[in-house]
């Protein structure tokens, strides 16, 4: 929906979480890591624009990445039901020119509130959707009405890419 021709190139890098590391510096620490793999991967290109990212979902000032198993799932939504979480995404912008990089990066918060759950919603919720590869084990844009109450901030970056971020940073780069 961006209108131009994308090459997908999955970084290697270790996206673990450092002890005490808070999520905010979490994201722009793998947000970097993911931007250094992907400029060096894509050296021999030429002029290019590197579109990089990383999205987490966190609360209490704790990261809620892919659940490991349908129980981490159920914990997962458990603990959100009935509170509000933060769904943050790092973007990274490195447009190459002529040999010469310029990198901007900035990042989008967005509050997401639950409708208060019980196990048998949290356990339907499971069985119809592919929660398998979400942070927080969710994906507002399948079946969300079920669990999610309001959103506030940008609906992109909860379904995992913040366009309207993205779009005035490609006008400033």
């Amino acid at each position: 929906s961006i209108g131009c021709k994308v090459t997908v190139v999955t970084p290697d890098v270790d996206e673990s979480r450092h002890d005490d590391e808070l999520p905010e510096s979490y994201v722009l620490r793998v947000l970097k890591e993911k931007t250094g793999f992907t400029i060096e991967r894509t050296q021999s290109r030429g002029d290019r624009v590197i579109i990089t990212s990383d999205t987490i979902v966190t609360i209490d000032g704790i990261i809620l990445g892919k659940p490991v198993s349908r129980d981490d799932a159920v914990l997962m939504l458990s603990r959100l039901s009935g509170r509000t979480h933060q769904v943050i995404t790092g973007l990274s912008l490195a447009v190459v020119k002529a040999g010469m990089m310029d990198i901007h990066t900035a990042m989008e918060h967005t509050a997401v509130s639950f409708r208060e759950l019980d196990t048998g919603i949290i356990e339907k919720y499971i069985d119809i959707t592919d929660y398998g590869d979400k942070a927080g084990s969710y994906a507002v844009q399948e079946n969300g009405d079920m669990i999610v109450s309001s959103v506030s901030g940008s609906m992109t970056n909860v379904i995992g890419f913040p366009l309207r971020l993205f779009y005035s940073m490609l006008v400033k780069a």
